[in-house]
């Protein structure tokens, strides 16, 4: 079987070549960056987000800073707005992006006025729109003005905007949700009752992405002043996941994964967790489009040796382990071992088992841990750098 056939996704009626999708973000930008997109291989896009003309502002600068630990870059923020461009010139762009063999999804935006949502909503099926993603959940600069995150905090506020868009237009529409709330379910539910075809989740974290300790100033600096920004990159995956399996699990809406996508392995544990295609952005921001070609083999080869024919057959499998926390079995037995082959004894697992944890481990010529004082929580499977270090069920 070929990549093509293997890889093939069926998304709202709209047949995608793989299920890897450029997110609405930088990437998606214009003409020109999706049809490129689609060339480096990826499946499809969703195009920056367009609104009318009264609500396109131009953005500051800088308008991006980084979240760094020592290892290097975890994250970014932004506090960018939708696009900077009107309709006449997205009129262009959508044709251009529309030249490539690949859907067309167009991300739209409008305050909590039924007029307004379906204006937009109309002008981006006339153009040539295969699908909408109504974005309600961009968490920093739409709020202040009525749009995005404010919407998509309140259900009521999502099944009238996503009912209002579907009296509108004859194409799928989807409702892209905010992870700035406790339970995304209820708000999953209203999209599904007002109608929505399909749920993206999730859009970036609302945050502050550090301060220069030096300056004093909020980063990132924008001639001495900052705000609230969204935060995305590895760091929110776990969010991610979170809000992928509550939706799969509580609606019957397709969906589409999206948060911290930074490795194919990414891709998978999204698709495992129910997801039927992902998006990414960050990662393309830092990478390039290019990734998408060596990601795309790496997920098939892993299929194969899995034994995966199809994405179907991936899709969903890791929600059959997880439960309420009042499921899971204490077993005393579990307990770590260490592959002195790979051991360096540099000594970290013994600091962070001596002020983290219980003191088990000990420094000879390689780590050696006292079974009878460990009490199996894993953290140094977590920091040995060379993965000697792996959990066992070995009796004690």
């Amino acid at each position: 079987m070929g990549e093509q056939q293997m890889l093939d996704v069926g998304f709202l009626g709209l047949k995608y070549k793989n299920p890897l999708l450029v997110a609405s973000a930088p990437p998606s930008m214009d003409g020109d960056h999706m049809l490129r997109a689609v060339k480096a291989g990826w499946g499809g896009c969703i195009s920056k987000t367009i609104a009318l003309d009264k609500d396109v502002y131009p953005d500051v600068r800088p308008r991006l800073a980084p979240v760094r630990t020592r290892g290097g870059l975890c994250g970014m923020q932004n506090i960018e707005l939708i696009t900077v461009h009107k309709l006449d010139w997205w009129a262009r762009e959508i044709q251009i992006a529309k030249s490539s063999d690949a859907p067309l999804i167009v991300s739209v935006m409008a305050s909590y006025d039924a007029n307004d949502w379906q204006e937009i909503s109309r002008w981006a099926e006339k153009h040539g729109a295969d699908a909408l993603e109504m974005n309600m959940s961009c968490p920093h600069g739409t709020v202040e003005k009525g749009r995005g995150m404010v919407l998509g905090q309140n259900p009521d506020m999502v099944e009238n905007a996503v009912r209002w868009v579907k009296e509108a237009v004859q194409i799928p529409v989807i409702a892209k949700l905010s992870p700035n709330v406790a339970d995304i379910v209820p708000h999953a539910k209203a999209a599904e009752k007002g109608g929505a075809d399909g749920i993206s989740a999730i859009n970036t974290v609302l945050g502050l992405s550090g301060v220069d300790v030096y300056t004093g100033k909020v980063q990132p600096d924008v001639k001495g002043r900052s705000t609230m920004g969204g935060n995305s990159g590895p760091m929110v995956r776990p969010v991610g996941l979170r809000f992928v399996a509550d939706i799969v699990q509580n609606t019957k809406l397709p969906t589409s994964g999206i948060g911290g996508i930074h490795t194919w392995e990414n891709v998978v544990e999204y698709i495992m967790m129910g997801a039927t295609t992902v998006q990414v952005c960050t990662a393309i921001m830092w990478c390039g489009f290019d990734i998408a070609s060596d990601w795309k083999r790496k997920i098939e080869t892993f299929m194969r040796q899995q034994g995966y024919s199809s994405l179907e057959d991936v899709r969903g499998v890791a929600l059959k382990s997880l439960g309420r926390f009042e499921e899971l079995k204490v077993d005393e037995n579990v307990v770590p071992i260490v592959d002195n082959n790979k051991c360096t004894a540099c000594g970290g697992c013994v600091t962070s088992c001596r002020d983290g944890a219980s003191a088990a481990i000990r420094l000879e010529r390689r780590a050696v841990i006292n079974k009878e004082k460990c009490i199996g929580c894993g953290l140094c499977t977590i920091v040995c750098p060379s993965g000697a270090i792996q959990i066992s069920g070995e009796t004690l």
